[in-house]
């Protein structure tokens, strides 16, 4: 499991993603669970995701929540955010 984000930081990404977005209607909560997945899994650079200008933001968050396996805890259809942390060899 990757180290879990600065809850602050983490708790932004959650506000612009309520308050810019509407994909989700139940106050953050699904938002919350598609980016820990993806960043458990794949692993998000969230303070870039917080700065993108919105068309970015947005095609990250749509991505993740038309690509996340909740049940699986994986990114699926072989998307990659653009937040994307960059893969270690």
């Amino acid at each position: 499991m990757r180290k879990f984000p600065k809850i602050d930081l983490f708790d932004k990404v959650i506000d612009r993603c309520v308050n810019e977005l509407g994909y989700y209607s139940d106050g953050g909560m699904s938002y919350r669970l598609d980016l820990m997945v993806a960043h458990d899994d794949i692993g998000l650079d969230f303070k870039k995701l917080l700065n993108f200008p919105f068309n970015d933001f947005d095609h990250d968050i749509y991505g993740l929540a038309c690509s996340i396996d909740r049940l699986e805890r994986k990114v699926m259809n072989d998307f990659v955010p653009r937040c994307a942390l960059k893969e270690e060899v």
